[in-house]
């Protein structure tokens, strides 16, 4: 079984990829924290996620403390990441209080729009083409059971320290809908968190904090979310609209 987290699509896209040329399944992480999915005990459990300031998601920590016990025989985790993933996968595995048989790092496109501009389309789009030849290596070892490290590994300096902003920055307080808003309803059914709900035809964050996963903001059809002040001039990203 292959289990995934996604914002705006790029550890998705990874998983399924993965599930299609290992005979696997994949399920939303989302959905098995919401009651909408199981954890089913297989030989080989997959995890792939992206990290966040190199470190785990707030999801993915509550997700592992749930799958310990219901492991299988070989565990391995695929990281995207804009650059690397520092020691996200060290950390995986202490929460889940087994070593990785396989820990593959994977460079995909930058999406997060609140403190950076994302890749542009062209850039992106290679971005992807060479994911999707490190998706076939990691794809071969998988099937062959390979043991190893690999990938855009580095920034394990970061991890000591970095990863403690996390909880602070994911706050919900600055997010709003500006005049652009259709009411399209997007943004709160693609919410991992259920932070999100349409009141009066415009969203309202309901919870003080969320994943910070930016598909509300970066899947807006409209481009009306933003997140303060800045967000307004940057470019948006989502691997939705380039697979389309």
């Amino acid at each position: 079984m292959i289990y995934y987290f996604s914002g705006t699509g790029n550890s998705e896209y990874a998983a399924k990829k993965l599930a299609v040329k290992t005979g696997d399944r994949a399920v939303c992480i989302a959905d098995v924290m919401n009651g909408k999915a199981e954890i089913e005990k297989d030989d080989i459990t997959g995890i792939v996620f992206p990290v966040y300031f190199w470190g785990l998601p707030e999801i993915i920590k509550r997700f592992a403390k749930k799958l310990k016990g219901k492991l299988g025989g070989y565990v391995y985790s695929v990281i995207t990441c804009g650059a690397n993933t520092g020691s996200a996968d060290k950390m995986l595995e202490k929460l889940l209080e087994r070593k990785l048989d396989y820990s593959f790092s994977l460079k995909m496109p930058d999406n997060y729009v609140i403190l950076y501009n994302p890749c542009e389309k062209e850039k992106a789009v290679r971005f992807l083409r060479h994911s999707d030849k490190e998706l076939d290596e990691i794809c071969e070892d998988v099937n062959r059971r390979e043991s190893k490290r690999a990938g855009s590994t580095g920034g394990e300096l970061k991890s000591l320290f970095v990863p403690y902003l996390y909880d602070f920055f994911r706050t919900t307080s600055k997010f709003f809908a500006d005049e652009k808003c259709t009411s399209c309803g997007l943004c709160e059914r693609i919410c991992p968190d259920g932070a999100i709900e349409i009141k009066s035809g415009k969203p309202v964050w309901i919870k003080s904090k969320c994943q910070h996963c930016t598909a509300c903001i970066n899947r807006c059809p409209a481009k009306a979310i933003q997140f303060g002040k800045k967000t307004a001039e940057r470019n948006r990203y989502s691997i939705y609209d380039l697979t389309k």
